[in-house]
């Protein structure tokens, strides 16, 4: 992921799991839990939502 926000398609697509649901449920909602990933927009549902690896994850 790098530095750059991406989307939950997009990062979901660089994993090769096809299914979102289970990739925001299985990967996405426990990486926000333990302040891994950040969020682009503070609302969660922002129609046009992405994420990034947050600073100490990137160390």
């Amino acid at each position: 992921m790098g530095n750059s926000y991406m989307t939950i398609k997009e990062i979901a697509e660089l994993c090769g799991i096809k299914d979102l649901k289970y990739f925001c449920k299985s990967y996405i909602a426990p990486a926000l839990e333990a302040d891994v990933i950040e969020r682009l927009y503070p609302h969660p549902n922002h129609p046009r939502q992405k994420y990034r690896l947050n600073e100490a994850a990137q160390k």
